[in-house]
């Protein structure tokens, strides 16, 4: 049917506009699983500030997109070609974060980033022969949450939309520069990848029914469907028997007097690695090693 132009009175078209939804109010919530929250626990963050302050440390933030991947199909009717989606593509989010003045923000996904991708050998990571392994996707993938709604939503609780992201895991963490001018607030930009995003009071799941029951398979003779997913994390694997993982390590955060224990220990450590090479690599005794290490020199007589 064809539509026609139809003429709206001035106040009419005025009151439509005054309610347009403004792009700066949200929140964002992320949801991690007990592996990140123990990560970040290793990393001296609590669970509070995970909980509670990360997301409102969210400057900048894009509500997710999707699209689909097409394929050409032509001759199903003569001189006729169409475009038919086989897949639908969910775009990543790029999320940037103010960071704090105690850096848990650059910590908490640099915890997040070790967590996937661990170094094996020397604690402290500078060892040569360090390797890097990955771990499995069901250790590292957890849920983030969006959350965009209207200034008057707290008085009359309509209004918002919100968007949870399945089993996100931070692809990139962007290089953040740093200067010498006047001064601005430090920003980190992370971007996130997703299986996929689901959008309350839309997004609908539906079962396909086979012979034998309902089925998540595409064969009829499939046995009942049963959810297992108890979670947006993925599916709850543990046997019976196993322990029960469902409590944070405590936060490690080290008192002053052993942080300055353990950045004299490292010192030592570190001459002593100075005086070592200069024994293999020159000859030299341990105390014209030492001498030559700390910045001295030592006098050598020619025969």
């Amino acid at each position: 049917m064809s539509r026609r132009p139809k003429k709206y009175p001035i106040n009419d078209i005025r009151s439509r506009f005054q309610t347009v939804a403004l792009d700066n109010k949200y929140q964002i919530f992320i949801e991690p699983n007990l592996n990140v929250y123990n990560a970040a626990s290793d990393a001296g963050i609590t669970r509070r500030f995970v909980d509670e302050d990360l997301g409102l440390y969210a400057s900048d933030a894009v509500l997710p997109g999707s699209s689909f991947a097409d394929v050409e199909v032509s001759g199903d009717r003569q001189g006729i070609t169409e475009r038919m989606p086989f897949k639908r593509i969910y775009d990543d989010v790029t999320l940037t974060f103010m960071v704090d003045r105690k850096y848990q923000v650059i910590k908490f996904f640099e915890s997040w980033i070790q967590l996937i991708n661990p170094l094996h050998g020397d604690t402290d990571g500078k060892a040569h022969n360090q390797v890097m392994t990955l771990r499995y996707p069901k250790d590292y993938k957890c849920g983030i949450s969006i959350m965009k709604f209207n200034k008057d939503y707290f008085e009359r609780g309509i209004g918002f939309v919100y968007y949870c992201m399945i089993r996100a895991w931070p692809l990139s963490v962007a290089p953040i520069p740093v200067n010498y001018d006047s001064g601005s607030i430090l920003k980190l930009n992370v971007t996130f990848r997703y299986e996929r995003y689901v959008m309350e009071n839309v997004t609908v799941g539906m079962m396909r029914s086979g012979w034998k029951g309902y089925s998540d398979s595409f064969d009829p003779w499939m046995g009942k469907y049963y959810n297992n997913n108890t979670t947006i994390y993925g599916s709850d694997d543990k046997k019976e028997g196993e322990n029960d993982d469902t409590t944070v390590k405590p936060t490690r955060i080290l008192p002053q007097y052993q942080i300055n224990r353990n950045n004299l220990n490292e010192s030592r450590k570190r001459r002593r690695d100075n005086v070592n090479a200069f024994i293999d690599d020159y000859g030299r005794n341990r105390r014209e090693s030492q001498i030559l290490s700390s910045g001295g020199f030592v006098e050598t007589l020619i025969d």
